[in-house]
């Protein structure tokens, strides 16, 4: 069993705010680490120091939102994007030594 994050509209009302966009919907996208293993290496275990790849893709791509705002035509399209950029960043930090990992995450819109 994996673990997943979810993202949705509805955790940014802040950015609604600030886009005034009246008609924000309910777009979500879950962004998923499919291998079995993947939650004990991104929390760790009693005999394994922990190696976040997931949390440290959401900060990251979260601290430098204003880049993917700027390329977004909607809202709907900015989650989009927010998804599939922290999945990205989640591939790219998950450490090699895992085998399937990296392949096992994915982004699937809900």
């Amino acid at each position: 069993m994996g673990f997943d994050f979810n993202i949705s509209l509805d955790g940014f009302s802040a950015l609604n705010e600030t886009l005034d966009y009246t008609g924000f919907g309910t777009e979500s996208y879950r962004i998923k680490a499919g291998a079995p293993y993947a939650i004990h290496v991104e929390f760790g275990t009693s005999r394994m120091q922990a190696q976040p790849f997931l949390r440290p893709a959401v900060e990251d791509v979260v601290a430098n939102i204003d880049r993917y705002v700027d390329d977004a035509d909607t809202p709907e399209e900015l989650v989009e994007q927010l998804a599939e950029a922290i999945a990205e960043r989640a591939r790219d930090r998950a450490p090699v030594d895992t085998g399937r990992l990296r392949d096992s995450i994915t982004v699937e819109r809900l």
